[in-house]
């Protein structure tokens, strides 16, 4: 089977977990045998192949970079969205890109700096389409339903983008959800689409465990993702620091991640008397082992939650904040949840550390929970759904790029 995936970014541009679980996916589906091919936007016109990937970029075509929105007049920025949720520039361009590779089947994934005119082209060949909706791109033009505070209806603006990209909706013959709240969250937007199903993201196990004791005599607490307001990273940094004396001086917090220096200088104020690092960047390999307990502490409505069972995977128990998609992910066998307000996040750290024993009562079963979110499983889930949506005894495409990769982007201009 030929397999083309769309997605904003791709190995080696990573954001966030949504790359990491469309990496796993075409990686997967090449082991299983089939050819994957994997289109993004870039600044450049370029091919490169990637653990037998093969990687198309599109230099992006808007009035700035996706990645250039910081900083921006605001009536550009404007402009930009309303581009991007009706992008025609794009359309001569993969259609050729679709007459060179034949795909037997399009998936597209997170698709901002593309939008959803990009399943026009895909339709105008009859090629059966699936649609992951990884974030909440299609109803909120910031992809996140979050302003300060989580959404519960659309703002005037993202009405208006939302509005155009919704005249696309029909166009994908199914829709995925990465957890039942994405789903049920978009449910207003797809009531005149009714194929859509759950496949959580998935996790590769890995071989090495946690470390077995507190080699410092303290428990270290973990948080890992983007330093941001809305991932709950000030609202932790408030909660450690309201700790008494005693319990501030049990722990100690590793933070990974990259976040706005004058935000993580304000973190440090906070955390002064708790001993605390910020690693920026770090492998997961190099973190969990690390650490004794993950912090996710999101204050926006998660759609998944990657970094629990990455922690689950290392046998690292979670305490996890109970938003979005993160309460499917929590079993009381490996995990802690709180409601991210004043307060409920320091007495549960105040009654782990009085309660040390738990831990790794916890720990003991991480490594099977984190089996139930195998990437066996994820990746056989998706052969299934592009298998039931393809015409009987569809012929397999032969690849339309050769081992060599000889292919010019300028060519589909």
């Amino acid at each position: 089977m030929t397999i083309l995936l769309i997605s904003s970014f791709y190995y080696p541009s990573f954001v966030g977990g949504a790359e990491i679980s469309v990496q796993m996916l075409a990686e997967g589906l090449v082991k299983a045998g089939n050819k994957v091919y994997v289109l993004v936007t870039g600044n450049a016109n370029k091919v490169y192949r990637v653990s037998g990937v093969v990687v198309v970029s599109l230099k992006q075509r808007n009035v700035f970079s996706i990645a250039g929105t910081r900083n921006r007049h605001p009536a550009l920025k404007v402009l930009w969205h309303l581009v991007d949720s009706c992008n025609v520039f794009y359309h001569l361009t993969i259609s050729r890109l679709l007459g060179k590779i034949k795909p037997d089947v399009v998936h597209t994934n997170t698709i901002q700096g593309f939008s959803p005119f990009i399943w026009v082209a895909i339709k105008n060949y009859k090629i059966p389409l699936i649609h992951t909706t990884r974030d909440y791109y299609l109803l909120c033009h910031k992809c996140s339903l979050y302003n300060g505070g989580n959404c519960k209806k659309l703002c005037a603006p993202c009405k208006i983008t939302h509005s155009l990209k919704s005249r696309f909706i029909t166009l994908p013959d199914h829709f995925i959800g990465i957890s039942n709240f994405i789903l049920d969250r978009h449910k207003p937007a797809f009531k005149q689409h009714q194929n859509s199903s759950l496949i959580y993201n998935g996790v590769t196990l890995p071989a090495q465990p946690n470390r077995a004791d507190h080699a410092e005599g303290k428990i270290c607490l973990g948080y890992i993702g983007r330093i941001a307001d809305d991932k709950g990273v000030a609202y932790l940094a408030g909660e450690l620091a309201s700790l008494g004396d005693y319990h501030r001086s049990r722990i100690k917090v590793l933070f990974a991640g990259k976040g706005e220096s004058d935000f993580i200088d304000e973190l440090k104020i906070k955390l002064e008397g708790i001993e605390h690092v910020f690693l920026n960047v770090v492998k997961p390999q190099d973190f969990y082992p690390a650490i004794d307990i993950l912090i996710v502490p999101a204050l926006w409505n998660e759609p998944f939650g990657r970094t629990v069972i990455e922690s689950l995977s290392y046998s690292v128990p979670v305490c996890q904040a109970d938003t979005g998609g993160l309460k499917e992910l929590y079993n009381p066998a490996t995990s802690w949840m709180f409601t991210p307000k004043h307060g409920n996040l320091s007495n549960l750290i105040t009654q782990i550390i009085d309660n040390e024993a738990q831990i790794a009562i916890k720990k003991q079963s991480c490594r099977k929970q984190a089996e139930k979110f195998s990437s066996t499983a994820y990746i056989d889930n998706h052969l299934k759904l592009y298998r039931r949506l393809l015409p009987a005894q569809i012929p397999v495409s032969e690849p339309a790029i050769t081992p060599g990769i000889e292919i010019k982007i300028k060519n589909f201009n």
